[in-house]
């Protein structure tokens, strides 16, 4: 009887398999997790841009004027994490009486979210 040390090649060959195959359903499941906690942060942005368009218009009595550096300084984060949406106020109403306000992601140009000074809120 001969003593075997080590592993086979064909053993070699099933655990790579079997890693092949997690690896296969895990990864969805990773981007799927990673895309909910952006959107996540994301809407978070959003929200705390607009309480910074409100407290503008409670100051000046109108939206025109409201720059994203100047009303929301900490557009970029400060704590190291990286941006994965970008914030903008795509319109104000001519009469300056409403707004509407949206995060892209960074990643994927579809993934949109919008949110107008009436609470109306949409991907």
């Amino acid at each position: 009887m001969r003593k075997t040390n080590g592993f086979t090649l064909i053993e070699l060959m099933i655990v790579v398999a079997i890693l092949g195959i997690l690896a296969t359903i895990a990864y969805p499941s990773y981007r799927d997790y990673i895309l909910k906690s952006e959107r996540a942060v994301a809407q978070a942005s959003l929200v705390s841009l607009s309480h910074s368009m409100e407290q503008f218009y409670s100051e000046n009595n109108t939206y025109t004027g409201a720059l994203i550096p100047a009303i929301h300084p900490d557009v970029v984060p400060s704590d190291g994490s990286k941006v994965t949406h970008n914030l903008a106020i795509d319109s104000i109403a001519t009469s300056g009486a409403s707004y509407s306000l949206s995060a892209t992601s960074v990643t994927d140009i579809t993934d949109i979210l919008t949110l107008t000074s009436t609470g109306i809120r949409s991907w």
